[in-house]
């Protein structure tokens, strides 16, 4: 053997390496702290909000709609990867006028003033967890009954806190990321594992400059991260039986970005785990893209999707377009 082909022998053993030795989750862990009362709740958002206005890019600090009172309900929605709270404007404000409290909180390093997509590589899963427990905690004053609901990065935050805290009535997980959809689930782990080790690549697409509040492009330690949560709840999910009784699935047959196999999955272990999980899918055919909640997408159809979103968040049968194509329970 020649020295060079030693060499590339050698880096090849070393990424393998790299690839197969187990990610562990342990270190993501939810600490609950839930706000004592209103005036508690408005002093945590305060801090955070005033946190937000020394990075946040215009539009994208986190949004509290209050009714200057507790309210029979709260909802909590946690935006996109890439994106911020202004995903949920309209959906924000239509669940306010119906009567409940909402909040919408940034997730960590998204939507910061000159920020790119690199800006996401500081981005962990240990944060991740950490925004879904201090948002529920906040709720948890704002509301008798709380519901989370969540696209993309934000269904995997929801994902976990459905997993992991019982204060969640009712868990709305949109597209999460538990799966990317073009990697063999076989290779999807060790993938992982090599966005977590290896150094960070990011693809940066053109910023929007009519959204300055987000971060276009992909960090492959962000996405990595997003996935190392999703592995977290998986496991635990294994282990346990989720503390949120009431989960509902949205997802979307022409998502080209995250598989719908593993959201399956994981409604039907849950469901062993005797909690009520209904998993309703988009066709293929209303080409929807990933983010289904974003309106500036091309393919969006907001007034299909977010009369859609706003019945599972309130619990009530939803429009035929999903109703007709309700994949679980068979």
């Amino acid at each position: 053997m020649t020295v060079a082909a030693g060499v590339v022998v050698g880096v090849l053993v070393v990424i393998a390496l790299i690839a197969t030795v187990p990610n562990h989750t342990a270190a993501i862990v939810s600490r609950a702290a839930p706000a004592t009362d209103y005036a508690d709740a408005i002093r945590l958002v305060t801090r955070r909000q005033t946190e937000d206005n020394r990075v946040a890019a215009p539009g994208g600090s986190s949004v509290l709609l209050t009714h200057g009172k507790r309210t029979a309900r709260v909802v909590v929605l946690f935006h996109g990867f890439t994106n911020s709270p202004r995903q949920f404007e309209y959906v924000a404000e239509e669940l306010f006028n119906s009567g409940d409290n909402v909040y919408v909180p940034r997730l960590p390093h998204h939507a910061e003033r000159n920020g790119t997509a690199h800006t996401l590589a500081a981005l962990t899963a240990e944060e991740l967890a950490q925004c879904g427990d201090s948002s529920i905690d906040i709720a948890n004053g704002l509301g008798d009954t709380v519901v989370a609901a969540g696209v993309s990065a934000g269904g995997t935050i929801v994902a976990w806190l459905a997993q992991q805290r019982s204060d969640v009535s009712r868990a709305v997980i949109i597209a999460p990321v538990l799966e990317i959809e073009r990697v063999p689930s076989l290779f999807a782990t060790p993938l992982m594992n090599l966005g977590l080790r290896l150094p960070n690549l990011t693809l940066d697409e053109a910023p929007d400059p009519t959204r300055p509040d987000r971060e276009l492009g992909v960090s492959t330690r962000a996405v990595a991260q997003l996935l190392r949560l999703g592995s977290a709840v998986r496991k635990r999910a294994r282990e346990t039986p989720p503390l949120t009784s009431d989960i509902v699935f949205l997802v979307n047959e022409n998502d080209h970005t995250v598989k719908t196999a593993p959201s399956l999955a994981l409604a039907r272990r849950w469901s062993a785990g005797h909690a009520s999980v209904t998993v309703y899918q988009f066709p293929r055919s209303l080409n929807l893209p990933h983010d289904i909640a974003e309106v500036a997408h091309p393919n969006a159809d907001t007034a299909l999707v977010y009369p859609a979103l706003e019945a599972l968040i309130d619990g009530r049968q939803p429009p035929p377009v999903l109703s007709q194509h309700r994949i679980w329970p068979p």
